[in-house]
């Protein structure tokens, strides 16, 4: 990321937070349509993209992180955008950061605040953490809309640079920590981009998890794409994030 040249930029900045298979890149092709209105400002979490952890990883830890990102880069009037973990991420660095709150939350197929359901054989499958054919099978059971090879490749090769604690500690941890109680009180208006056609957050899970524990929620239903809505449907998710945003 480039600070001194975002710091100075005047346009409205976007701060995305990734997936959990994912880091800053996963959100180039989102960013690619909307450089020229927005300064686009990606973060790779700690532990992911080949980044190195400096403490156990945490919600609260997640979250100092993108607040003190945030703080680095002196913004002021900023929209968070959260996919899947970061989705859940940006709700509680939004609660933590009451000096310096974003004016608006876009969720894209966000983890919930209280817990994410996944089967007991879905998650020891998934914690066979460096298997590249895992890998694969993981971004095969997150689509629904076939990804360019460059995408398709980038989707796999991300996950095996997540370090081991910041993998473990998602599917153990970090998934079954709910945040719902803090959530309720959000100010912050929030849109939720989600698809119906989503096998990992599933539409029930976005009706009954997510929007019933924010004050300003809309919801935004899509159909015909998978749960990697960045890296499936880039156009189409800048479109509506310009619309939101506007």
């Amino acid at each position: 990321m480039e600070k001194d040249k975002a710091v100075k930029n005047s346009k409205k900045a976007i701060v995305f937070l990734h997936y959990f298979g994912g880091d800053a890149g996963s959100w180039q092709w989102v960013s690619k349509h909307l450089k020229s209105d927005y300064t686009c400002l990606p973060l790779t979490l700690p532990g992911f993209g080949g980044t190195s952890v400096s403490e156990t990883p945490s919600i609260s830890s997640f979250s100092k992180f993108i607040n003190d990102e945030i703080a680095t880069l002196e913004l002021k009037d900023y929209i968070l955008v959260g996919h899947s973990m970061g989705g859940k991420l940006a709700l509680h660095a939004a609660l933590q950061n009451v000096d310096n709150p974003p004016s608006k939350i876009i969720l894209v197929a966000p983890s919930p605040p209280t817990t994410e359901d996944m089967s007991a054989q879905e998650k020891k499958r998934m914690l066979k953490h460096t298997d590249r054919a895992e890998a694969i099978q993981t971004v095969k059971n997150g689509i629904v809309k076939s990804l360019k090879k460059e995408r398709f490749d980038y989707a796999v090769n991300s996950q095996l640079k997540i370090a081991e604690v910041s993998w473990q500690w998602w599917l153990n941890t970090g998934m079954n920590n709910s945040i719902a109680t803090q959530v309720i009180n959000l100010e912050t208006p929030v849109s939720v981009i989600f698809s119906m056609d989503d096998s990992v957050i599933k539409d029930v899970a976005i009706q009954k998890e997510v929007l019933p524990y924010l004050k300003k929620a809309t919801p935004i239903p899509l159909n015909g794409i998978g749960h990697l809505i960045p890296l499936e449907a880039p156009k189409k998710l800048a479109l509506l994030l310009k619309q939101i945003i506007a």
